[in-house]
């Protein structure tokens, strides 16, 4: 019989050496790092208010958690379904544009990339909470009450 090791061994065959160890939400917390807001952008066609990036990254914790408790999502890449996630928060804050060229240099991911991952994160979110408003009409406000 196989000892443990040697099962361990053909699993990591049988998947071509291929295993997913760092999670979205670490990536996600690298680009926040970085910078997702910027100086120019606008908050539901308004100026910044300076609470903004926190409530980006309270939105960004939120999708996260949310994408790591479905398998579907599986099938993208960490960086891929962060850059998604970042545009979902932007664009459930009204914050525009929801993509900006500094967002390519720093994910890597050009909007059109990222926009059919964008589209599968928000349709789950919304299937999850069907009787939940459209995020994008709360108020930073109440950004508290979806996390």
């Amino acid at each position: 019989p196989l000892a443990f090791r040697d099962g361990e061994v053909e699993v990591l065959k049988h998947l071509n050496w291929t295993l997913r160890a760092i999670p979205a939400l670490h990536v996600v917390g690298y680009y926040l790092s970085k910078g997702a807001v910027f100086v120019d952008d606008t908050w539901q066609g308004r100026d910044l208010i300076e609470k903004i990036p926190r409530y980006v990254k309270k939105y960004a914790d939120f999708f996260c958690n949310l994408t790591m408790q479905e398998y579907s999502f599986q099938k993208y890449l960490p960086s891929q379904l962060a850059a998604a996630i970042l545009m979902a928060s932007r664009e459930a804050l009204s914050v525009a544009p929801r993509w900006r060229p500094e967002m390519t240099a720093l994910t890597g991911y050009e909007e059109s990339e990222i926009t059919p991952i964008f589209d599968h994160v928000w349709k789950y979110y919304a299937e999850q909470f069907p009787d939940r408003q459209d995020p994008r009409s709360i108020s930073p406000r109440g950004v508290n009450q979806a996390v």
